[in-house]
C-alpha cells in the first residue's frame, strides 16, 4: 500500500507509485526500464489549488485561480530534472507537433501552443506535458531512435485515430520501426464508467465491438487495437487500468465531478 498524506494511491499491474519533492506520481514498468527516459503520471495531489480544483490542477481553463495554476506548473517542472517545458491548450484534435528546437516560454502567456494534442521530440531535457481528467494520455517511446512522444486522446481523438496517427508520425518524421515502440496508456475513463448515450451518432460503427454493455464502451481496448494495427506489438503496450471516475480522491474526473481540475502526464528524454 502506498499513501500520500491520508490518501491511499491505487496500484495496478503496470503502474508503480512514487513520491518526490512532496509530489506523488506513477511510472509505467516498461517505460521505466529505460534510464534515459523520464516520465511521470501525476495525480491531483501535491498542489496549491482550492476545491473544487484541489490541488495540483494544471489547467488555466477550468476557472481556477491563474496564480495557483502557475505555481502548480512550477511544481510539475521542479519534480523533474528537465531544462525546458512545453504544453498546449488542447482541442480534442489530431494535431501533433514535432519539436526540433527548444521552445521559449513566456510566463505571461497561459498556453505557448494552441489546438495541439501531442508532442514528439528527440531533444534531451524537454519535458512535454498533457493535461487530462478522464481522457487518455498516451506515452510513446522508441528506444532505438530515442524518440519520445505524448498524446491526448479523448473519445473524439479516438474517433480520429490519434493513436494510429501518432505512430505514423514517428515513422515518417523519425524513421521509427513500430515494433520498437513502447506505449503507456494513462489513468482515464474505464469501460466501467465510459457511457455514451448518443453513441450511434458520436462513434463509428467499428467501435461497436468494444461495447461492453448498453451505452458503455472500452476505450482502453480501442486504443490498444489502434496501436497494434499500426504495428506496435501488444507486449509493448501497458494500460494503466485505473479509472479516473472511480478514483476521484487521486485523479480529476470531468465525468464524475463536472467542475474540476486537470492532472498532468509528462515525458522527456533526460539531459546527458
Amino acid at each position: 500500500m502506498f499513501t500520500f498524506g491520508n490518501t491511499v494511491l491505487p496500484v495496478s499491474e503496470t503502474l508503480q507509485p512514487f513520491a518526490e519533492n512532496s509530489i506523488p506520481f506513477y511510472r509505467f514498468h516498461l517505460l521505466g526500464r529505460f534510464a534515459e527516459l523520464e516520465h511521470r503520471v501525476f495525480t491531483r495531489l501535491g498542489g496549491t489549488s482550492l476545491p473544487p480544483f484541489a490541488s495540483l490542477n494544471v489547467s488555466y481553463d477550468t476557472g481556477d485561480d491563474a496564480l495557483r495554476v502557475q505555481e502548480n506548473l512550477h511544481r510539475i517542472r521542479n519534480a523533474t530534472e528537465c531544462s525546458s517545458f512545453i504544453y498546449a491548450r488542447q482541442s480534442h484534435s489530431s494535431n501533433l507537433v514535432v519539436l526540433r528546437e527548444y521552445p521559449h516560454l513566456d510566463s505571461r502567456v497561459d498556453y505557448p501552443l494552441h489546438g495541439k494534442d501531442g508532442f514528439f521530440t528527440q531533444l534531451p531535457g524537454l519535458l512535454m506535458m498533457i493535461k487530462v481528467a478522464d481522457c487518455q494520455a498516451i506515452l510513446l517511446y522508441d528506444p532505438a531512435k530515442r524518440v519520445a512522444g505524448i498524446i491526448h486522446a479523448g473519445w473524439r481523438g479516438s474517433v480520429k485515430n490519434i493513436a494510429g496517427k501518432a505512430i505514423q508520425l514517428m515513422v515518417s518524421q523519425f524513421n521509427c520501426n513500430p515494433p520498437d515502440i513502447i506505449a503507456g496508456v494513462g489513468p482515464s475513463l474505464g469501460p466501467c464508467c465510459s457511457e455514451f448515450r448518443n453513441w450511434k451518432q458520436d462513434l463509428p460503427p467499428t467501435f461497436s465491438r468494444f461495447q461492453v454493455r448498453a451505452n458503455y464502451f472500452d476505450f482502453w481496448g480501442i486504443t490498444e487495437v489502434q496501436l497494434t494495427e499500426s504495428g506496435v506489438p501488444r507486449k509493448n503496450i501497458e494500460i494503466a487500468g485505473l479509472c479516473t471516475k472511480c478514483h476521484p480522491e487521486v485523479f480529476y474526473s470531468y465525468r464524475g465531478e463536472g467542475k474540476t481540475g486537470r492532472f498532468a502526464v509528462a515525458v522527456s528524454i533526460k539531459d546527458g
